[in-house]
């Protein structure tokens, strides 16, 4: 059997997160969870499974289940009189009123960009016929998200009985959100004009780039005295994604859930970045079969991790653990150990390393030497027994020849 020169490395990412809290980052909010979205891990945290209020970033829910449901988002009709008469006139942002000629693309954009419980609870209301029939709908796309801890009754985000949710349920939220077009467009609208032109406002990208937020990309704000101030927001530099998601920062600080996106954003932005770790073809490490062949462990492909920038490449130790040798019960596929990268301890990275072949029968060397000896030893037997056989023959011909000559 000829030498195996590769082991393939399946790169199923079982990525163990680093600390990212050593290092003291104050926010305001007491509730928050940042996901890098290149790689769909979470990189800082701060109570994110405390079930809360989340006030208007349910809103999100409300405005993706709209969206789902109706076939032509263009389509206009007219706001029935009176629809607003039991809502809260502090939840009514936009302004819309009975009579108004609208889209339900005005209604979308009015809920999301400038938070607006009149256009949230128009579009229940024209979509299910009641706030709670639509409010069932919500609960529906809960469930098909796992959002374990999230219970929604109104459309607008206000606080009451029953209500509740957290941080990382509207992460995961908005990360389902983010991947449908419609949404992800209207959340990334800086500003926006009714159709029948009487309404015009502004979302959170306005007010982020007014706090020198460049890098914001969209963004979903909320307020209840319950709640705090919160957003839940998308930003982009470098080729890299982020998602973040705020609750229970103060009231009393002008935009203090802004700024809280502004310090997370800008702390991993200027002190982390993907580094290429182990690149296709590094050799990991060697091991043998039973039968003394070398295997070679060699990555497949690149592995990129998030890291600190003052991570040097070279302090990382990157090893494999596992079997040390493949015997006869190794098939193809099977686990036989796990490719790891460790920083001060720490594992940063693991993957599962997979059999690439199934371990078939072979004298290992030594029976192949006694084995060889013995083969030799028969075949020396052999030609010692002809060589006689041979001498034997010669004695008997002398001796007829022999008898023939004293015959004549």
């Amino acid at each position: 059997m000829k030498n195996i020169r590769k082991l393939l490395l399946l790169f199923i990412l079982l990525f163990i997160p680093f600390n990212v809290f050593a290092d003291e980052i104050n926010i305001n909010s007491t509730n928050a969870v940042m996901i890098n979205l290149n790689n769909n891990k979470i990189i800082y945290e701060k109570n994110k499974d405390d079930v809360i209020n989340v006030a208007s970033m349910q809103k999100i829910m409300t405005a993706i289940v709209a969206i789902k449901k109706v076939d032509n988002l263009d389509e206009s009709f007219t706001l029935d009189y009176g629809l607003f008469d039991y809502l809260d006139p502090e939840l009514v942002m936009v302004g819309f009123e009975g009579g108004d000629t609208v889209t339900y693309n005005d209604l979308l954009y009015g809920t999301l960009l400038k938070s607006g419980g009149d256009a949230a609870y128009a579009l229940g209301i024209k979509i299910s016929g009641s706030e709670e029939e639509y409010a069932k709908l919500m609960n529906e796309q809960a469930k098909e998200l796992n959002l374990n801890n999230s219970n929604f009754v109104n459309t607008t985000g206000l606080d009451i009985e029953g209500q509740y949710s957290t941080v990382n349920d509207i992460a995961i939220l908005l990360k389902y959100s983010l991947n449908n077009n419609k949404f992800k467009t209207i959340f990334s609208t800086k500003e926006y004009t009714t159709t029948n032109g009487y309404y015009e406002f502004k979302g959170p990208i306005a007010k982020a780039n007014d706090l020198d937020m460049p890098y914001f990309k969209g963004g979903k704000t909320g307020f209840t005295d319950s709640a705090g101030r919160c957003l839940a927001s998308y930003a982009e530099k470098d080729g890299v994604s982020y998602l973040l998601v705020t609750a229970g920062a103060p009231d009393e600080i002008d935009n203090s859930n802004y700024l809280d996106h502004k310090t997370l954003y800008e702390y991993f932005m200027n002190n982390y970045s993907f580094k290429t770790v182990v690149s296709d073809g590094d050799i990991i490490d060697k091991i043998n079969t039973i039968y003394d062949d070398e295997v070679v462990l060699e990555a497949k492909e690149d592995v990129e991790l998030y890291l600190k920038n003052d991570i040097d490449i070279d302090d990382l130790d990157i090893y494999y653990k596992g079997k040390t040798e493949l015997d006869r019960s190794i098939k193809e596929g099977d686990k036989i150990g796990k490719f790891y990268v460790e920083y001060d301890g720490e594992v940063l990275y693991k993957t599962d390393v997979l059999s690439p072949m199934t371990v078939k029968f072979k004298l290992r060397t030594p029976y192949k030497i006694i084995l060889g000896l013995v083969i030799l030893l028969i075949i020396i037997r052999l030609l010692s027994k002809k060589k006689r056989r041979r001498r034997k023959r010669r004695i008997r011909y002398w001796k007829i020849l022999i008898l023939m000559i004293k015959c004549l």
